[in-house]
């Protein structure tokens, strides 16, 4: 499946937020297929967001593999809210 525009900035909000674009390049270029570099060209994202360059093939798994490792810190991060809230419940009672 290739990778829409839409996929491309919802992958992008939820791994860096609101102002993704140019933290992606940066994010990505350690993982460029010809070698890894300390970031892409910082305009790539905004051109594959709006549409004037296609995404390359090798950015979606890249993306899959950074949203998967994502979700782990995030369910990580839930379990100990809920360790932390629990506590604070217990000593406040």
């Amino acid at each position: 499946m290739s990778m829409t525009k839409e996929h491309l900035e919802q992958a992008g909000r939820l791994l860096l937020g609101e102002e993704w674009k140019r933290p992606l390049a940066k994010l990505l270029g350690p993982y460029h297929p010809t070698g890894a570099r300390e970031s892409l060209d910082p305009r790539l994202p905004f051109r594959w967001a709006s549409g004037e360059r296609p995404i390359p093939s090798w950015v979606t798994g890249v993306l899959s593999e950074l949203l998967a490792k994502r979700k782990v810190e995030l369910e990580f991060m839930a379990r100990e809210c809920d360790r932390l809230a629990t506590e604070f419940a217990l000593a406040a009672r």
